[in-house]
């Protein structure tokens, strides 16, 4: 998933994507998400060095690994630059 998505961005839990992440995040997956091919909407994303934090407004104040979604519809790129995170990983360049 894009892991600049912004607040309303809907994602999917797949199949493929639920083997993804370490085992910490699959636990949290099988504890939260029992349903696959289920869209939820982005409350926001964290990103960070190695991975980066999903919050889903289904399911408030868990983190999931975005490694676990897939984008439903693509988020314009002039859009990322939104994120709060983007300036940091992407040297503010405007």
């Amino acid at each position: 998933m894009n892991i600049y998505a912004l607040e309303g961005h809907k994602v999917i839990m797949t199949e493929e994507t639920a083997k993804n992440g370490y085992d910490y995040d699959k636990v949290e997956l099988k504890k939260y998400l029992v349903q696959i091919d289920t869209i939820y909407t982005v409350e926001r994303t964290e990103v960070g060095d190695c991975h980066t934090h999903v919050y889903l407004t289904e399911i408030p104040n868990v983190a999931f690994n975005s490694v676990n979604f897939e984008d439903v519809t693509e988020q314009p790129e002039d859009e990322d630059r939104l994120h709060p995170d983007w300036n940091y990983y992407n040297g503010g360049i405007l």
